[in-house]
């Protein structure tokens, strides 16, 4: 059979009987204590929020302009104003030049 170590056995008993079988409350006033502890924590400056808000607008912009660039990019592709341009220059060309 398994044969535990008598000090491991001791041990394992010993564990058994120190945890308690409904959860001890907090003591005492803990929780203002740790309420007064969160207040003691310094507010952000000024120049703090206002760098959070410039990261902010940052990410924001750069959102939109990858969005921006999917729809350019998604748009079928419509002839360019360049042949419109050049054949309305050749028209001109031929009929003023001479």
């Amino acid at each position: 059979m398994n044969k535990l170590d008598p000090e491991l056995k001791r041990l394992l008993k010993w564990a058994g009987e120190a945890s308690p079988s409904d959860p001890e409350e907090a003591p005492f006033g803990f929780y203002t204590r740790v309420l007064a502890s969160r207040k003691l924590e310094n507010a952000p400056t000024l120049l703090q929020e206002l760098q959070r808000v410039a990261w902010g607008l940052s990410w924001a912009s750069l959102a939109l302009m990858v969005c921006a660039g999917l729809v350019l990019i998604s748009q079928s592709s419509s002839p360019s104003a360049t042949e419109g341009f050049s054949s309305a220059l050749s028209f001109l060309v031929s009929n003023f030049a001479r």
